[in-house]
């Protein structure tokens, strides 16, 4: 039995709004937004975001909307997982998660922004972009 197997992925709700922005808050370098950006994530892009619970704390929070006028394309805004539970592969067990909703049955593009000394999340696009047999493109 593996510890992502006490996790449970689900869609956000606004009740979890409140416990994302504090999660963020515990994951630097991740820009803080402000704590309704955290409670619309939550509620108006629930279908696009998941939560990582274990137990009753909130270990993980992804936020992705689909880009308007580009129904293909899913922009991941953040990726917070918490220290404990960092090292599992939560992060790419999350961005499946999102994936496999029929809401993202067009979805064949991932734009996401990354600071270039910020290598979590690079491993973390490049390892799903090469799972998925992608290609990784950036731009400055």
């Amino acid at each position: 039995m593996s510890e992502l197997d006490d996790i449970v992925l689900r869609s956000p709700t606004i009740e979890d709004g409140m416990v994302a922005f504090r999660l963020v808050g515990k994951c630097p370098p991740l820009d803080v937004n402000s704590s309704y950006c955290y409670f619309l994530q939550c509620s108006h892009f629930a279908s696009t975001s998941v939560v990582a619970v274990k137990g009753r704390q909130l270990v993980g929070f992804i936020s992705g909307y689909s880009v308007s006028e580009r129904a293909d394309t899913l922009f991941v805004w953040q990726v917070a997982v918490d220290e404990q539970a960092r090292g599992l592969g939560l992060a790419s067990q999350m961005l499946a998660h999102i994936l496999a909703r029929p809401q993202c049955a067009a979805v064949h593009f991932l734009e996401t922004t990354i600071t270039e000394t910020n290598q979590a999340p690079w491993t973390l696009f490049k390892a799903l972009a090469n799972k998925r047999s992608a290609d990784v493109q950036s731009s400055i």
